[in-house]
C-alpha cells in the first residue's frame, strides 16, 4: 500500500507540473486541441480515444463506488474533465479512508454489505 500511496502522490505532483506550461502557453482550451486530434484519425486520435473510453471507465467506477449520489455524479464529472489531476488524490484518499484494505477501496460503499 505505501508503494501505490507513493505512486498517487508521485503522479499527481507530475500532473499538475506538466499542466502548468501548457496552459501558461497554450490557454485553457483543451477540449479543442484534444478533439481536434481525435478528428485527424492517426495515431493521436487511437491514443485519446483509448484515454476517453478510460477516463468513462473511471467516471462509472468512481460513481457506482460512491452510490450514485449527487456526490457519486460530480466526483464522475471532475475524473473525465480533470483525470488524474482528480483521480490519483480521490484514490490517495480512498487508501486512507479504507485503512488499506483493497476490498473496501475497490467497493466503496459497497464494501459494508454482508
Amino acid at each position: 500500500m505505501k508503494f501505490l500511496r507513493f505512486f498517487l502522490v508521485i503522479s499527481t505532483v507530475i500532473i499538475y507540473v506538466l499542466t502548468i506550461y501548457p496552459v501558461a502557453t497554450k490557454g485553457i482550451n483543451w477540449p479543442a486541441v484534444y478533439f481536434g486530434d481525435i478528428l485527424h484519425l492517426d495515431w493521436r486520435s487511437q491514443f485519446n480515444s483509448d484515454f476517453l473510453i478510460h477516463l468513462f471507465l473511471l467516471a462509472t467506477w468512481i460513481s457506482w463506488r460512491e452510490g450514485f449520489t449527487i456526490k457519486s455524479f460530480i466526483f464522475g464529472f471532475f475524473s473525465i474533465f480533470m483525470g488524474g489531476m482528480f483521480s490519483f488524490p480521490y484514490l490517495l484518499y480512498a487508501t486512507y479512508k479504507a485503512r488499506g484494505e483493497p476490498k473496501e477501496i475497490l467497493l466503496g460503499v459497497h464494501g459494508n454489505k454482508a
